[in-house]
């Protein structure tokens, strides 16, 4: 077992100047400049980011062809700013909601995840020439038996977390992006109440709590919802047809996502929104099988 960690100063982000804060009446007249008619985008380093983690890694080789690896890792990465581009669909906004405080950015990273376990196997069949059983089989038969390897890879990850957004621009009427308020719930729910068309509780945000100030910069922050996590089963088998001590023929099957179990994408995150919520999509496809042949000479 290790332990892992690093620190991040001067990471780069884009951030706007000359932004003009939540209020009421015209935006231009808020600015600081308002001569210029508009904000500045600038590509600058104020980040700063730090990771820890504790690492687990088994890997054995047994008689007779066996192989096992198998990963495991508990982290937590926190930053202000988790890529120079990102975007909403990633649970992140372009800009700061306030690029004046960067302090309020403050989270968990847009790529962080809890726990991570992957175990691989691979197993070459002791059947053929030279193996375990019939190890004096014929040329004719092994080219049918023997030579043949199957492997899996089974991963489990936690999900992403992500960020509410204000369900409308005017609800705090500036040009940059605007979290919603939290009510004081936990937008998280237990995994067996997550459903695609009801991920995280959705009473927990709304644009404005009820007899709060409407133009002001919303209380709930940066991501704060954890997305949908991984849950994917790979099987591969692998044959290969020796010609000569040089050339052969290599036949592979591979089998993504065996299961069919579906990788959820991103929920809507807008407050108010008919997609709030709401899981559209997947990000990784339905079950696929493809056969391969190389040549090797």
């Amino acid at each position: 077992m290790d332990y892992l960690g690093s620190v991040g100063r001067h990471l780069q982000r884009l951030q706007l100047y000359n932004t003009a804060p939540p209020g009421p009446g015209n935006i231009n007249a808020r600015r600081a400049f308002p001569i210029f008619n508009g904000n500045f985008q600038l590509m600058n380093g104020p980040g700063k980011s730090n990771y820890n983690s504790l690492q687990a890694r088994l890997q054995q080789r047994f008689n007779h062809g066996f192989t096992v690896l198998s990963s495991f890792s508990y982290s937590k990465s926190i930053d202000d700013t988790s890529g120079v581009r990102t975007s909403s669909g990633v649970g992140e906004l372009l800009t700061p909601s306030n690029n004046y405080n960067l302090k309020a950015e403050r989270a968990r990273s847009a790529f962080d995840f809890t726990r991570r376990w992957t175990t691989s196997l691979l197993y070459e069949i002791p059947f053929g020439k030279g193996k375990k059983f019939l190890g004096n089989a014929s040329r004719a038969a092994d080219a049918v038996i023997g030579g043949w390897q199957v492997g899996t890879i089974f991963t489990m990850q936690d999900g992403f977390p992500l960020s509410a957004f204000c369900g409308s621009g005017s609800i705090q009427n500036n040009d940059s992006g605007c979290y919603p308020d939290n009510v004081g719930i936990n937008p998280n729910i237990d995994r067996s109440q997550q459903d695609p068309r009801r991920f995280f509780n959705l009473s927990s945000f709304v644009n404005r709590l009820p007899g709060d100030p409407q133009f002001r910069y919303g209380n709930s922050g940066r991501n704060t919802v954890i997305g949908p996590g991984i849950i994917d089963w790979d099987f591969s088998t692998m044959k290969r047809f020796r010609f000569t001590e040089r050339s052969n023929l290599e036949f592979r099957a591979e089998f993504f996502n065996i299961p069919n179990h579906p990788i959820f994408a991103n929920p809507g995150l807008s407050v108010g929104t008919l997609s709030y919520g709401v899981i559209g999509g997947t990000v990784v496809e339905s079950r696929q099988i493809q056969f391969a042949l190389r040549l090797q000479y």
